[in-house]
């Protein structure tokens, strides 16, 4: 079984070393690109895939959404375009740009019955892109002012409306906690901790992610408490880190956070120290493609480091991180890579790494 990019065949002649016009940059043009290996690119040639950075909120339909606002009596906020500001199609000016559909993502559901209802819909688009297997990323705590509930019983709520859609979809799901940056991030992991001990730890939840503005500090405690958790608990840990540029913050997040995967990491390929780190620790970069471009995170005019992770042996693996903001699936997002000069067979190959990368435990 493979484990790693690093000891797969090589880039397609077509693709290797090529840096993509600013027509292809366009994330019609990257996919367009891919499509022209033919029969459809990757969607034709992989049958089975693992999603392991996907965030539940980025993963509804706007159609879905709409329904569930106006069945909420829920109005969006005041010049708010939802055609324009709920989608990102193409490269942003900034992550804050980026991050606009969130205006509106942290405003339902406010009824039980629409978690259900938000929760099928982000798992039917799922096995449109014939995922197997997902370990989905909530922030959770959101869901105890919409719902006037205690954080254990939003957890409960949400393991419960999971699972009940990745049973009726045949696909087997984990949940990662979300804590995000800034000076409650220590006190809202606490809080989401009690709530897993309350409910009598589940085996539902599978890790711990630490998200947000990169340029915003954390409490002094967060890496202590989430190194905590890991032992205790037996939780794979995931920092997003080195998507703004931060390369220090790669490093904290193994260093001190004792990640065992990194969230999006594009950063660390400028520093050849981190790589080797990476590399030697066996650190595997959750690599998103197509919002990797649209935030920014990888320069229009640079080539995507998927290929130096690859050359230094860093272990990654293809997700699609927000794909109904993209209006996109995983599917594309390989066919992306694709795009960015790796070969068919790579993606192949993806199914096998996502498991050996995976937190869940008895993947087959």
């Amino acid at each position: 079984m493979v484990l790693a990019p690093k000891n797969g065949l090589k880039p397609t002649t077509r693709f290797k070393g090529r840096r993509l016009t600013q027509q292809q940059l366009d994330l019609p043009g990257i996919l367009g690109v891919a499509n022209d290996l033919g029969d459809g690119g990757a969607q034709a040639h992989v049958h089975d895939r693992g999603e392991l950075h996907v965030h539940m909120n980025g993963a509804v339909p706007v159609s879905t959404i709409q329904e569930i606002m106006a069945d909420e009596a829920t109005s969006f906020p005041a010049g708010f375009d939802c055609e324009r500001d709920m989608t990102r199609l193409t490269p942003c000016k900034s992550l804050a740009e980026y991050l606009t559909p969130w205006q509106v993502l942290r405003l339902f559901p406010k009824k039980r019955a629409n978690l259900d209802r938000l929760a099928d819909a982000v798992f039917a688009s799922l096995v449109e892109n014939a995922v197997r297997f997902v370990e989905i990323r909530s922030t959770v705590l959101y869901l105890t002012g919409l719902q006037s509930c205690t954080p254990a019983q939003a957890l409960e709520r949400l393991i419960e409306s999971t699972g009940s859609a990745a049973r009726h979809y045949g696909i087997r799901r984990g949940l990662i906690l979300t804590v995000t940056r800034g000076d409650y991030g220590a006190s809202n992991l606490a809080t989401l901790l009690q709530a897993y001990e309350d409910i009598g730890r589940p085996k539902d939840v599978v890790g711990l992610d630490l998200a947000g503005d990169e340029e915003t500090p954390y409490p002094a405690e967060l890496p202590a408490m989430i190194r905590e958790a890991k032992e205790r608990y037996g939780f794979g840990i995931t920092i997003h880190a080195g998507e703004t540029g931060r390369v220090e913050n790669v490093r904290e997040a193994v260093e001190l956070f004792y990640a065992d995967r990194i969230g999006h990491g594009t950063a660390a390929s400028k520093d050849a120290a981190l790589m080797d780190l990476l590399a030697t620790k066996g650190v595997c970069v959750e690599v998103c493609p197509i919002s990797n471009r649209l935030t920014g995170a990888v320069p229009r005019d640079e080539a995507h480091p998927l290929q130096e992770f690859r050359r230094r042996g860093v272990p990654f693996v293809i997700c699609s991180d927000n794909p109904a903001i993209h209006q996109r699936g995983l599917a594309d997002d390989q066919a992306a890579a694709m795009a960015e000069g790796l070969s068919i067979c790579d993606m192949q190959q993806q199914y096998e790494i996502a498991k050996h990368f995976s937190f869940m435990e008895g993947l087959s």
